[in-house]
């Protein structure tokens, strides 16, 4: 008689590969699949019956900003809550490694300027016991994971390291600091690196460093990341993720994605295509690209922002998503500084009042116009208003919408809390994105932006959206999309799909049921020092599953942290094992 560790009755399964869904038992073992098919007769240590439920391959999120967060919270959530059983850190050339002491500050700075990871919790968290990378390495091994990880060496940090700070901003390296960020490519991928990821956006990214300068590789030459691509090509093995476009000033910027592909010979992952109201269609014009340069023979995906978002909020004085609107970046980092006090101070200038109320063009996301009032922090003026937009505060006012927002913002010290018009992308243009070959459905910064916004309920969401209420793709398809392709892109062979032999990454719901379970985000006060953040639970997952050990029980955890390092190096090594 078979006997598994764990054995999954009854269910149907989807097992990622796009074949049709089967009624199947799955037998695990050692973490790994062993068996498919009528296993009436097996015995296990533990049986769940998954009759009635789908059962299916972990999410892989690809992109995301959990450096930090996997100090605190081994699960990686929202991302774990929601089916994810791996997550890629190290996105867009932000990290903390390899680091100086000295330079731990201004590490956590940028972190918290970037991806507004708040700089407290940080300075709780991280132990800084390495400098190098193979040290960080160390570390994160070290730690409980409820889900696996996956590394870039992150190009800001290395460049800092090898060139110091202000060289890495101010001018190209020489040969000697190429050869040396080689060398120690070379030695981050030896000890579990999947490869280098950068941002290159020149003044048109949104993160921008401590200073409100463009980042070190957003003002760099492209040739440092020619240089590193040498490293991958020279081994034949890693991955390259750029965040290079996120507008049409910045199309141009996909010659260098190219040259990175024909020069590396791997895959290289495009940040980011998603709909934009401000230039409808775009996103066709991303995916006729991704067309041509794989008929070319070029290894090039697309990770996609395009999911049925929540309705973002923030408290004004925690929000630094403005960044890439002038105007608005003047009032989160006005001239003499960015204290409450300069910031109230710029809200009761004339002069800065009349250029907004004239600014045009901004999008909805920034139009503090078309914002919600969520929150008026105890203003009386203001309280009876909570739900309007300020447009509709100014027709009873009688001010300007903009003058009303300043108004609030003055008086309760950036205290407020306000929300802009839910986003909500359109359905043919999501499914357009999400169905092409080369796209990676999953940009979800989990980790990031936690003030206002979060993204690890993109898979649970694109399912209940377009599969089951739409009915527009099959479930099929998007488990493929949603574990194998990333599986492929971040060439993870053990990962991605339930086949025999494949690491038990598992996932088990009810199709009904499945989604978010709330229409608005949750406060939770689970940072470290009782800070808050704002989560979107699930609803519908019965069991989550990583390395074949159960992490969650509905939407109960479980305790256990069977989550591993994936890369590489853990790869020959488990070959090697075997």
């Amino acid at each position: 008689m078979e006997s598994f560790d764990l054995l999954i009755r009854g269910g149907t399964l989807v097992d990622g590969t796009g074949a049709p869904r089967q009624q199947a038992d799955v037998g695990v073992l050692k973490g790994r699949i062993a068996a498919i098919g009528d296993l009436s007769q097996a015995a296990a240590e533990n049986v769940i019956d998954a009759a009635g439920l789908i059962v299916a391959p972990g999410i892989i999120d690809p992109h995301t900003h959990y450096d930090a967060q996997i100090y605190w919270d081994p699960y990686c959530t929202n991302s774990g809550w929601h089916g994810v059983t791996s997550v890629v850190v190290g996105n867009c050339g932000f990290g903390f490694s390899p680091c100086r002491a000295s330079d731990r500050d201004l590490y956590m700075r940028m972190m918290e300027n970037t991806e507004q990871v708040p700089i407290d919790a940080m300075r709780e968290a991280l132990p800084w016991n390495w400098e190098t990378y193979p040290e960080w390495i160390e570390s994160v091994k070290a730690i409980p994971k409820g889900v696996n990880i996956g590394a870039f060496l992150p190009l800001n940090s290395l460049m800092i390291w090898v060139m110091g700070y202000e060289a890495a901003k101010t001018r190209p390296a020489t040969e000697e600091e190429r050869a040396e960020m080689r060398r120690l490519l070379h030695e981050a991928m030896d000890a579990g690196a999947i490869g280098f990821g950068f941002s290159y956006l020149q003044e048109y990214n949104s993160h921008k460093d401590v200073d409100g300068s463009p980042m070190v590789t957003d003002a760099m030459e492209a040739e440092e990341a020619f240089n590193l691509a040498r490293v991958l090509a020279e081994r034949q093995e890693g991955i390259i993720q750029a965040l290079v476009e996120i507008g049409p000033e910045t199309a141009a910027n996909r010659a260098m994605l190219e040259k990175l592909a024909e020069i590396s010979g791997r895959p290289v992952l495009h940040t980011v295509v998603s709909p934009d109201e401000r230039y409808p269609g775009r996103h066709r014009d991303v995916l006729k690209w991704l067309d041509d340069v794989t008929a070319r023979g070029l290894n090039i995906y697309a990770q996609a922002l395009c999911f049925r978002f929540m309705p973002m909020a923030f408290v004004v004085d925690a929000y630094d998503g403005w960044q890439a609107e002038p105007i608005l970046n003047e009032f989160q980092h006005p001239g003499g500084g960015d204290t409450i006090d300069a910031r109230v101070a710029k809200a009761l200038d004339a002069d800065y009042r009349d250029r907004l109320a004239a600014a045009t063009g901004l999008p909805s996301f920034a139009d503090v116009r078309r914002m919600i009032l969520i929150d008026a922090a105890g203003s009386e003026q203001f309280t009876p208003f909570v739900g309007k937009s300020f447009e509709e505060i100014a027709s009873v006012t009688g001010v300007r919408p903009t003058d009303a927002f300043l108004d609030l913002c003055a008086e309760t010290r950036l205290s407020c809390e306000v929300a802009p018009p839910p986003m909500v992308p359109d359905a043919e243009d999501s499914i357009e994105i999400n169905i092409h070959p080369r796209v990676l459905p999953g940009t979800s910064d989990g980790g990031a932006h936690s003030k206002f916004w979060a993204g690890g309920q993109y898979g649970t969401d694109l399912i209940s959206w377009l599969v089951r209420d739409l009915g527009r793709i099959e479930l099929e398809a998007m488990h493929h999309k949603l574990s194998a392709v990333p599986a492929e892109a971040l060439c993870w062979a053990d990962r991605g799909t339930i086949a025999v032999g494949k690491a038990a990454d598992i996932m088990i719901y009810d199709f009904n049921e499945l989604g978010v379970a709330t229409s608005a985000y949750e406060i939770a006060y689970d940072l470290p020092k009782q800070d808050w953040r704002r989560v979107a639970r699930q609803k519908g997952i019965r069991w989550i599953m990583v390395n074949g050990q159960v992490t969650f029980m509905d939407q109960d955890c479980t305790g256990k942290t069977p989550g591993h390092l994936v890369g590489p190096a853990t790869t020959r090594e488990l070959e090697a094992a075997e």
